[in-house]
């Protein structure tokens, strides 16, 4: 893979004064050469104007100094319109019937915060006189309204209702007295019992930029973090699958700049408009405003357009979803629902609490003492939401924080179901900002892996880039690193990423209290080591008795219908060198249809024969006889290969040895 480097200017010299004797032509010579170097050095200015980057005051990663960048990364914009996504869509949707106990359609919106509503607790920020509700995925618009009914005959006073409604999220928001919020809080759940749900406060949120105390802007190797992490050497591996989908829970996103602007964006939402217009306000600026594009670009931004940097799954589809200029618990959720129900595999989050200044003068024991002790309501409804990213196989990454404290005092951020990033600087040490968590002698492990954070390069609003630095910026490159580990294989679990993730990349010097530093190469050749192996199977027949998974998600389909939501998995339990038993297992819910199958061994494949329909004991459904031919891949790498035909297409897959099912 080539690396693009931009070098120095280099010094003029060795020329005369324009005043002294040029030899022939004399006077007019004098004159004419004159002429020539005016019309230059104005040319010149004249291009120096041009690429001056964008100047946002306010910037909150940072200062923002006036750089000229390279002519390879600053080009004009494309014409509008190259943008195949109408993002004028409205994506709402209401219910056709709502109750009188829901907000009538026309009102049904996420009111803005008046800052008179805000108050503190507990070392955080949150709106006195509302509470958000969390449904369980399979609630239905009847579900809404039950709730909201049995809500109001707890609470007949009109200062208890329903504000607001999304059947997308299963979210609700609720406006309760100032004085009843903590009782209401503890006591819904113990009231409507029938309903399955989760009550959280509404905080006061952020994007986690960083203020450095160096400047950051006068880094000249743009993409120094690439070699360090073995980026280049894994695009020679796989660049991303487009049956990967990458969401990126921000501010804004200009999917109009040439890093974004692609034929990859799918269901982009904006939580605030309700509509797929991701744009940034009109009057959004520093972080607010150029804090999604950037850590798209470094995620997924486009490849080999001549322009800027790449990210570091650019292949991938792109799923952005704009939470606005105000996060809050409420959008937070909102917006990693919304991925996890629109199909995508991997989140990204580079949000979270917004620390006040004393927090970062809690001893350790007494933040440790914070995380195990206080919004323990609003842990719990982000315990549920990673369990129902766990049943999709979604996987989410979330950046640290930059405040150097410990990770888990932020409710989001705790427990091993997701994926918490720190960062590393230029010199592969911990960034002095960055958030941490692990304490082995105390087993505590709230910082999964790191990332680099600092002197980052991404694409700015209006076609515009400049650097920045933060573990918002360290996260997009290791959600990234899970869209290509996820590329070869889909089926990785969470909990199978982390490990491998963990197992190849490399110990923080000095700084155990972080995990890792990620190696993506190493990372995706361990996912292509789990796959078996079709020279080692043909020369010994036994290697092929045991259990294996395929590397394909497929969806159960019903007279001709497809049904997203209903995934399946493929397993091949060989019992024998002949024979052996097909699992289709149904995720949701748990579901095995079964049947025996034989096993043909031939020079160049192994057929395996299904001898009956696939049937599950208690349901009507069956499926279909077929037969599935394994082969060496293609690419000559003598991985197992497996395909089979389906409703007429051909599907293509790794099978992988398993030591147990992951969905038991």
């Amino acid at each position: 893979m080539k690396k693009i480097l931009f070098g120095q200017p280099t010094a003029a010299g060795g020329n005369a004064p324009f005043w002294q004797p040029w030899g022939f032509g004399g006077w007019l010579a004098r004159l004419l050469g004159f002429l020539v170097l005016l019309f230059a050095l104005l040319l010149l200015l004249s291009l120096f104007k041009k690429q001056q980057p964008r100047d946002d005051d306010d910037d909150d990663d940072g200062p923002l100094t006036e750089r000229v960048l390279p002519d390879s990364i600053v080009r004009p914009r494309p014409p509008i319109g190259n943008n195949p996504i109408d993002t004028t869509t409205n994506v709402r949707r209401n219910i056709d019937n709502p109750g009188e106990n829901l907000p009538p359609n026309d009102s049904n919106y996420i009111h803005p915060i008046d800052s008179t509503d805000i108050i503190e607790r507990d070392h955080r920020q949150i709106v006195r006189n509302r509470l958000n509700v969390l449904l369980d995925s399979d609630a239905s618009d009847d579900t809404f309204n039950k709730w909201s009914d049995e809500f109001k005959a707890l609470y007949p006073s009109d200062d208890y209702k329903v504000t607001y409604y999304d059947p997308l999220t299963k979210l609700m928001q609720i406006e309760v007295p100032e004085d009843q919020r903590e009782t209401l809080l503890q006591q819904l759940p113990q009231q409507i019992t029938d309903i399955q749900f989760k009550v959280f406060p509404e905080g006061l949120l952020g994007p986690l930029a960083h203020h450095p105390n160096d400047p950051i802007f006068q880094h000249q190797e743009y993409s120094w973090y690439y070699d360090p992490i073995q980026v280049f050497e894994a695009w020679d591996i796989t660049m991303g699958s487009p049956n990967v989908t990458l969401a990126i829970c921000d501010t804004y996103f200009d999917l109009e700049h040439d890093e974004l602007n692609s034929d990859r964006i799918v269901k982009p939402y904006s939580i605030w408009r309700r509509t797929g217009n991701v744009a940034p306000a009109e009057d959004a600026e520093g972080s607010v405003l150029k804090h999604g594009s950037m850590v798209a670009s470094m995620a997924l931004g486009n490849i080999d357009n001549e322009r800027g940097s790449a990210g570091i799954a650019p292949l991938v589809k792109f799923m952005p979803i704009s939470m606005g200029s105000t996060f809050t618990s409420m959008t937070m959720a909102q917006g990693v629902l919304y991925a996890i129900y629109q199909g995508a595999n991997v989140v990204n989050i580079s949000a979270g609490t917004a620390w006040p200044d004393e927090v970062q003068q809690l001893t350790l024991d007494e933040q440790i003492e914070f995380a195990q002790t206080y919004w323990l309501e609003e842990q719990a409804v982000w315990d549920w939401i990673n369990e129902l990213a766990n049943r999709r196989n979604v996987t989410i990454v979330w950046a640290a924080g930059n405040e150097n404290i410990f990770t888990a005092m932020d409710a989001s951020k705790r427990g091993p179901a997701t994926i918490k990033v720190s960062a590393v600087d230029t010199n592969l040490h911990k960034a002095e900002f960055s958030n941490f968590g692990n304490f082995a002698e105390r087993d505590i492990d709230e910082s999964t892996v790191s990332g680099p954070g600092v002197d980052i390069f991404g694409a700015m609003p209006y076609n515009s880039y400049d650097m920045g630095g933060g573990t918002s910026y360290a996260a997009p490159i290791v959600a990234g690193t899970v869209a290509l580990m996820k590329s070869l294989d889909p089926t990785l679990s969470t909990q199978e990423i982390i490990r491998i993730l963990r197992e190849t990349g490399k110990p923080v010097q000095g700084c155990p209290t972080i995990g890792p530093l990620i190696q993506v190469r190493d990372a995706l050749l361990k996912v292509k080591d789990n796959f078996g192996n079709f020279d080692d199977i043909m020369r010994d027949h036994s290697k092929f008795i045991g259990l294996w998974r395929s590397t394909t998600l497929l969806h159960r389909t019903e007279n001709g219908v497809a049904h997203p939501e209903d995934e399946i998995r493929l397993y091949f339990d060989v019992k024998s060198e002949s024979d052996g038993q097909f699992i289709n297992c149904e995720v949701r819910p748990r579901d095995d249809y079964t049947s025996p199958f034989t096993i043909e061994w031939k020079d160049d494949r192994i057929i395996l024969t299904m001898t009956a329909e696939a049937t599950c004991p208690g349901r009507d459904r069956r499926y279909s006889r077929l037969v599935y031919t394994c082969k060496p891949d293609p690419s000559g790498n003598g991985q197992l290969m497996c395909s089979h035909i389906s409703n007429g297409n051909e599907v293509n897959y790794y099978l992988r040895k398993v030591e147990q099912r992951e969905d038991e």
